[in-house]
């Protein structure tokens, strides 16, 4: 806004925003209301003029960072033509005009704080947000790891299958990261825990470079806790013992430049950061008592690189290439000595992985903006030299076990093989696409009006499992009372190829359309509302080939996963210092593939149980014909754990399933305490409203049911206890989570800044999310 001394209003007055690094110059003139504008900057410092004939030219800097609105304002005074003031005071700490919460970390920030290598280890400086491993990672506002969304230079970056990030990017090339945990506008869906938005370097005016290395050793940890195990000879007993150490060393040695490659108008920035360890364990084997030392080698070849344009004042433009493949070589034995001394140990692995991104905004005028941006994301696994054959694993030891030569006895969890297990291939695809505009526009005040179409277009072709069958020897044990002279044991398979175990094999493709609008509609210059909506189809793929099953497993419309969001952000004193804000919203997960992969006929698993009635293991599996053809007598099988559940003949899908729902309200303060600190406190209620999962129950004649469903809803409404033909009803999945946060933050300014925060927190229910619903 720009003002005369008086206080009143001043149009026509040229306003130029420079980006201090990168020289580039954006122009604007105010308006009849005498405000101003500059949307879709760069991230960066600028300093911002404003001049008007026969007014004395004022200059301030703004730090503008990734989804804030910066709130500027300029009072003239009359002065001569070459008259010029210097307005040294930054732009307010407390963003005013926006109700989300969110914790932006930047690359000023991120040199000076303790990390590790990759810009995961940045997210839990933000308030509410955890490393929880039995969340199965980051826990943002009680949400399990699979429940967030990470988004790398505009490509998103979240593992197709399991939810968390899918994308290592080393801390050193990270321009900024920031964490959206509340209250974020209907342009970002598919997430019931936070939005991960990470901007790596980008070049300047100047030619710049860095030398770097960081170094790790295993004698820099501390000491080797003793482990509890069960004793290697009698299960029945546990003991406390201390392994040797692993020798492990690894080095990150690094390179990055950055410059013009046309001075105020277009730069690059590269870098390249490679992992390179080796490891090293020696073992004593429990079979023969020999110790040997095996060693792996790991290296990890990160590196960046991106263009950033703004041939136009108009038209900023960037592209960016984030590439971070990995290859392993040799695998470590079990430290409890547990496998075999015989075994080959010189495995290894190949993940390709990398992201590609671009994105165009353009002013087209004062008021219209237009934006495009499109990432595809990608991963394998390919693992080599994996033993091809048969695999034995001791469920319990056979030591001392009479009529077993000694010849044949092995400790609990031997295994001939370290694994039988091979990733061919498994190929993660993933392309995103956005195209929105934003209008600007007076009416009963200021609004911003933006809208946007969506796609996401995800693959995933895949062919991995055992190589040959797994058999798993349980000695001198009964399976409901049946057994033979030594035990029993377990021969796993499948239906597509019986020589070998667990499968898994498809090829799938398939797109996703969401829409959004949103307005930040501000009153009199003090109260700002944000409220929108969003949509999006779903269609979850089937793995199966049967042409009866249907290639679309379950299929949510545009009209099942309506998300409103509402909130209110009130600059209390006018001055852009003190801020009351809230927030309510629905919000939808996507789901991931870990589901349909296991549940829609991607993995193929079938269990034989026979009993054993020879000593020589080693030979349970020599018959081509086995299965079904194995020795000893047949107890149960085949059982089939993988039968796909969306075949029409099972009918296993709830046909009323519903998308996973959670709501939120969110209710906090933010004081500004000075040009440089601010304190902030937040309430925030989340709850599960619906989930899904595979939920098995006993029906009316006591067998166990497993269906898609939503749980204590629908098909998963009810269930029959054991022993009883009464139904009871099922319960809901519950999950609240409550929290009171308290922040306070010191920018940085005479060599020190300060972030802190304080978060009381309550998770009750009896469902934990998407990682660990068990």
């Amino acid at each position: 806004m720009v003002r005369d001394n008086s206080g009143a209003v001043l149009p026509g007055a040229t306003v130029e925003a420079r980006n201090v690094a990168q020289g580039a110059v954006t122009t604007q003139v105010s308006g009849a209301d005498g405000a101003f504008r500059f949307p879709a900057l760069i991230p960066g410092q600028y300093e911002v003029t404003v001049n008007l004939q026969g007014f004395a030219t004022q200059k301030q800097t703004a730090d503008v960072v990734l989804g804030s609105i910066k709130n500027v304002s300029f009072e003239l005074g009359v002065g001569g033509v070459t008259e010029n003031v210097q307005v040294t005071s930054e732009a307010p700490v407390v963003d005013v005009k926006q109700s989300q919460k969110s914790t932006n970390i930047s690359q000023e920030q991120i040199d000076r704080l303790p990390k590790g290598r990759d810009f995961t280890s940045l997210i839990t400086a933000a308030p509410g947000a955890n490393q929880e491993p039995r969340s199965g990672g980051i826990s943002i506002d009680g949400a399990s790891a699979s429940e967030n969304r990470y988004i790398i230079d505009g490509a998103e970056s979240t593992n197709l299958r399991s939810g968390t990030s899918g994308k290592i990017l080393v801390t050193d090339f990270v321009e900024e990261v920031q964490i959206k945990s509340s209250g974020y506008t209907p342009e970002f869906g598919g997430s019931t825990g936070g939005v991960i938005n990470v901007t790596s370097r980008t070049g300047t005016n100047a030619f710049r470079g860095s030398l770097l290395t960081y170094y790790e050793n295993a004698n820099l940890d501390g000491d080797v806790r003793p482990a509890l195990r069960l004793n290697p000879s009698n299960t029945t007993q546990s003991e406390y013992i201390t392994y040797d150490r692993d020798d492990v060393k690894t080095l990150y040695p690094g390179v990055t430049v950055g410059g013009p490659v046309l001075r105020d108008r277009m730069w690059f920035f590269a870098g390249y950061n490679p992992t390179l360890q080796e490891s090293s364990r020696t073992v004593t084997f429990l079979s023969t008592g020999e110790r040997n030392t095996f060693d792996r080698d790991f290296r990890r070849q990160n590196a960046t690189g991106n263009v950033t344009a703004q041939p136009l004042g108009n038209l900023r433009l960037k592209g960016a290439i984030n590439y971070s493949p990995g290859r392993s070589d040799g695998v470590l034995p079990a430290i409890d000595g547990s496998g075999n001394p015989l075994a080959n140990y010189d495995l290894g692995q190949k993940t390709p992985n990398a992201t590609y991104s671009g994105s165009a905004d353009y002013v087209i005028s004062n008021n219209f903006l237009i934006g495009a941006r499109g990432g595809y994301y990608t991963s394998d696994i390919q693992d080599l030299g994996v033993f091809q054959g048969t695999r034995f694993l001791f469920l319990n030891t056979n030591i001392g076990l009479a009529g077993v030569p000694e010849s044949l006895q092995r400790s609990n969890a031997f295994s001939n093989v370290p694994s039988n297990f091979e990733s061919t291939f498994d190929v993660s695809r993933r392309t995103n696409a956005q195209v929105d505009a934003t209008y600007f526009f007076n009416a009963a005040g200021s609004h911003s009006v933006k809208a946007g179409v969506q796609v996401d277009r995800i693959g995933n072709e895949v062919l991995n499992g055992e190589t040959g069958n797994l058999v798993r020897l349980s000695w001198n044990r009964a399976l409901s009372g049946l057994r033979g002279p030594f035990g029993y044991y377990q021969v796993r398979s499948n239906g597509v190829n019986p020589r070998r175990g667990f499968l898994t094999q498809g090829d799938i493709s398939q797109t996703n359309v969401g829409f959004f609008v949103q307005d930040a509609w501000t009153v009199a210059n003090r109260v700002t509302l944000n409220f929108g909506v969003r949509t999006e189809n779903e269609r979850v793929p089937s793995y199966s080939a049967d042409p009866a099953i249907p290639p679309v497993g379950i299929e949510f419309g545009y009209g099942e996963k309506l998300a409103p969001r509402v909130g209110a952000a009130w600059d209390i004193t006018g001055d852009g210092r003190n801020k009351l804000y809230g927030s309510w919203g629905v919000f939808y997960d996507i789901m991931k593939l870990e589901l349909p992969r296991g549940s829609f006929g991607g993995d193929k698993w079938l269990e034989y149980y026979y009993t054993l009635d020879t000593a020589d293991w080693t030979t349970l599996n020599n018959n081509p014909a086995c299965p079904p053809a194995c020795p000893g007598t047949l107890i149960r099988g085949p059982i089939d754990f993988r039968h796909p559940s969306n075949d029409p003949a099972e009918n296993s899908v709830d046909p009323d399933l519903k998308p996973f729902k959670q709501q939120e309200a969110v209710i906090g303060f933010e004081r500004e305490l000075g040009s440089q600190m601010a304190a902030s406190v937040r309430y925030v209620h989340k709850q599960v409203d619906r989930a899904i999962e595979d939920v098995g129950a006993l029906d009316a004649t006591q067998n166990e049911i497993y269906t898609i469903s939503n749980p204590g809803f629908g098909r998963s409404a009810t269930f029959f206890p054991a022993g009883s033909s009464t139904a009871l009803p099922f319960p809901q999945a519950v999950r609240e989570y409550d929290a009171l946060e308290f922040v306070f933050t010191k920018r940085y300014a005479n060599r020190w800044n300060l972030f802190a925060n304080y978060t009381l927190s309550r998770l009750y229910g009896n469902y934990s999310g998407l990682s660990q619903s068990d």
